[in-house]
């Protein structure tokens, strides 16, 4: 069974923007990298340059919080957009889901992921 533990890691300073911390991480020795399927749309998918990707997690068991700190690091343009500051939930109105299914409705980013989950990161939209 894989113990897992918060670990934060430093992402490297772009453009002036201060340093930032993220990341769910395990122990070293307990790695192994997990390939997903990541859908993004509006301006996500503009920050990607993609509809979708096949993203890797260097992570057993990933989960969705390992994978949003990664993608942040990976796209610079995602910096701050799917993660709030706090490290306690998602940016802003940002929907994600996994085989779609809500990840608010699941263990938030405590979701596990496997090789066959899809996730999707949606930003919300309102109007009238």
């Amino acid at each position: 069974m894989t113990t897992r533990r918060f670990t934060p890691r430093t992402t490297r300073p772009r453009g002036g923007s201060p340093e930032r911390t993220v990341g769910y991480k395990v122990d070293p020795d307990e790695r192994r990298a997990v390939q997903l399927e990541c859908v993004f749309f509006g301006p996500f998918r503009d920050a990607v340059g993609e509809k979708s990707v096949y993203h890797e997690v260097d992570a057993e068991p990933a989960t969705v919080g390992d994978l949003l700190a990664d993608l942040e690091v990976t796209y610079s343009d995602l910096e701050g957009e799917l993660l709030a500051d706090d490290e306690k939930g998602l940016a802003g109105d940002t929907v994600v889901t996994v085989d779609e299914r809500n990840v608010g409705h699941l263990d938030g980013l405590e979701t596990e992921l496997d090789e066959a989950s899809v996730v999707r990161m949606i930003p919300s939209v309102y109007g009238g």
